[in-house]
Parts: C-alpha cells; structure tokens; sequence
C-alpha cells in the first residue's frame, strides 16, 4: 500500500485552499504565495537522523531492513512523503517531526489539512460551552479551536461532513431515563462518533448538570481523539 503525506507552513493571514497547495506546490513543484520557507537542509538532517539504520537507496530513498519505505519530494516551501508498505505508526512520525516546523499535516487520501478545529454545539450542548473549548485544547493539541457554532438541534438526518479542516460536533439527547452526550468528529473522509450516557435523573441541579454534562463531552471528546489517531496519520 502506497501513501503520501504534505506539509506546508502557511503565512500569516493566508488561508491558501489545501487541494490547491497540494497540487500546485506538492505535486507540480510551483512555488505559491501564502506559503512560507521552510529550512529543508535541517528538515531533512533530522529526517536521516530519525531512520539513520534504514538503508538510504539514493538522496531522497529509504528502504528498511524488513520491508518498506519512502520517497522525499521537497520544493523550497514544502515536503511530501511518498510511503509504500510502511505501517500507520512509521509514516505517522513525519507528522509529529513536522509539527516542529510549524507545518500541520495534509493528507490527500482523506483530503483534510489537520490544521485547525471548528466545534458545533447543538441544543442543550451550547450550556457546555466553556468546558468544551477547554477540554478540546488539551485533548486535540495541534488542532488549534478557531471557531465555536451554537446551533438549535436539527430536524431529521443530517448530512455526513467531509471537510477540508477538522469538525467537532457535540450534541446532547436528553430522554426520560437516559441523557446522552454524543461527539462527532470529521476529519475530510474520515469520521467517527462517540456517544457517553448518564442517567436523567441526575441532571435536576442546573450547575451539577453542567458538570456531568461537561464530563460525558470530556469522555466522549477523549475517545474520538484515539479514533482520530487510529484513522489518520495526524499526531
């Protein structure tokens, strides 16, 4: 199975369109406005540093021992990882090294820049909002929150997000025995939802309400973090 990841640092007040940097500037090797020098002599010191026991087949080649490699493509403004066999937790250091940099990662496979957060609080939800942005900032770092929506509770489905930037939803189902607290979390193709549940009963006190209801969002928002972990190559 083959993958490549992207990693650009954006300047300040731009907000460049993911897919066109992609393709622009990753693929076709164009510079862009919008984009920032990145320090590729010491990106890529670090990079032979990291995998200095994989074999190095050419000066943007590494295979290793067991079966597995990649591919560097790198302009003056971006590198973009071409990976082939490699497993999700080896292709995953290249995000974690590139955060360094100040360069989030775009993966085109899911077709999401891992840059930001947008939280939508639906109904009940909104009474939590405090606690959410709190929470979200520690249980999603590198996904800075840059926008909080209140929302009455829909009527009917509602659509599946597929969004270039990360999307949080937080919803609360309050029924007769059982409140829930459901988190939805959409990162481009990928998504995963995470209900939590505590019995209604309990929710009679408006400020102990809060704090149950701040708590359920909390384990749900901390379960939907490992998912993204899991299903993606963001770290």
């Amino acid at each position: 199975m083959s993958i490549d990841l992207s990693y650009w640092k954006t300047s300040p007040g731009a907000e460049p369109d993911p897919k066109a940097v992609y393709q622009t500037a990753c693929c076709d090797g164009k510079a862009m406005e919008g984009l920032e020098p990145l320090p590729i002599d010491a990106i890529l010191a670090e990079i032979e540093n990291t995998f200095s026991k994989w074999e190095r087949m050419d000066k943007a080649t590494w295979e290793k021992e067991t079966g597995g490699g990649f591919q560097l493509f790198t302009t003056p403004q971006v590198i973009r990882v071409d990976g082939y066999g490699l497993p999700r937790e080896e292709m995953a250091k290249f995000s974690e090294m590139m955060k360094g940099y100040g360069c989030p990662l775009y993966d085109p496979q899911q077709g999401c820049r891992f840059d930001s957060l947008t939280i939508y609080l639906y109904g009940e939800a909104a009474d939590i909002r405090e606690a959410v942005e709190t929470e979200a900032k520690a249980i999603f770092p590198g996904l800075p929150v840059t926008e909080v929506r209140c929302e009455p509770v829909p009527e009917g489905a509602m659509v599946l997000r597929k969004p270039e930037h990360p999307v949080l939803e937080v919803f609360v189902h309050r029924g007769k025995s059982i409140t829930k607290v459901t988190v939805n979390l959409f990162f481009g193709s990928g998504w995963t939802s995470r209900p939590t549940q505590c019995k209604t009963a309990l929710l009679t006190e408006p400020e102990e309400t809060q704090k149950r209801l701040a708590k359920l969002s909390e384990t749900a928002m901390k379960r939907a973090a490992e998912d993204l972990r899991q299903r993606s190559y963001h770290r």
